[in-house]
């Protein structure tokens, strides 16, 4: 590997995004996590590359394609990669501790939360208002995350489709073969968001607990290894006493505000 710059495992459309994002500013001068490219994913990115910065890692950062998780964690094993773009959850990266550093708490265990999208022309998926009709509509996801995986077959829907790609997921919704897909809430005023000119709303009143914490796994196989877990838990430590790691996820829509009042589907507890 090259010694000379740091290699984050990112999916393509994350990474343009996060660029959208930034616009060609310094991260350390990055205060505000609202706008339309301000997703869950970019936001926790930016906040990664914040944290390192002020732990005072300078070396620059290499970009590379890995979309799953499952690969990221065997690619960081191998110690082929530094880190993943954004945090995962716990329980996808205890067991492997012993080849991977786990940074502090990014986002504490039940504080995350998820809506049910579908597409906004789903008239009858939107209308539904009694979990009991839950159990009649047909799910997406990717098995490769098997945080959503496991809430989804928690959830008892009539099927559950597996596609290896997101955008593939996002099509199904459009073409009716598939009726919802689990996805953080957004910070649009209808909590929406938009990919390739559609829309996709989650259902209305109904929210999933995600009752798992998120932390930055790094390997522990590189030569920068215990630098860049210092650097980094020392910036989340900062970023965390400033309040703006909240902050972020406020502004991003991921904590939000607007779905409070909304019933919770799953029993997290038994997670």
């Amino acid at each position: 590997m090259d010694n000379s710059s740091v290699t984050i495992a990112i999916q393509d459309d994350i990474k343009t995004q996060y660029f959208e994002f930034i616009a060609g500013r310094n991260i350390l001068d990055v205060d505000d996590y609202t706008g339309l490219h301000a997703s869950r994913d970019v936001v926790e990115h930016a906040l990664l590359i914040k944290a390192i910065r002020l732990g005072g890692f300078t070396l620059p950062v290499k970009y590379i394609q890995v979309d799953h998780p499952p690969r990221r964690i065997k690619l960081m094993q191998q110690g082929l990669i530094h880190l993943s773009a954004t945090p995962m959850w716990l329980n996808e990266i205890k067991r492997y501790e012993h080849k991977l550093h786990i940074s502090k708490t990014v986002l504490a265990a039940g504080r995350a939360e998820a809506g049910l999208y579908t597409h906004s022309a789903n008239t009858d998926v939107l209308a539904v208002n009694k979990p009991a009709e839950l159990m009649k509509l047909v799910a997406v996801s990717n098995q490769n995350w098997q945080h959503d995986w496991k809430i989804l077959k928690q959830l008892n829907f009539n099927g559950l489709y597996h596609t290896g790609k997101y955008t593939t997921m996002l099509d199904m919704l459009y073409k009716k073969r598939a009726d919802v897909m689990l996805g953080p809430f957004y910070n649009s005023n209808d909590l929406s968001f938009t990919h390739n000119g559609e829309t996709y709303l989650p259902i209305s009143n109904f929210k999933v607990i995600m009752p798992d914490s998120r932390h930055f796994p790094v390997s522990r196989h590189t030569a920068h290894s215990q630098p860049l877990i210092e650097a980094l838990d020392k910036g989340l430590a900062i970023l965390q006493a400033r309040g703006e790691i909240e902050k972020a996820y406020r502004q991003s829509g991921y904590i939000n505000d607007k779905v409070a009042q909304w019933q919770v589907i799953n029993q997290p507890a038994k997670m």
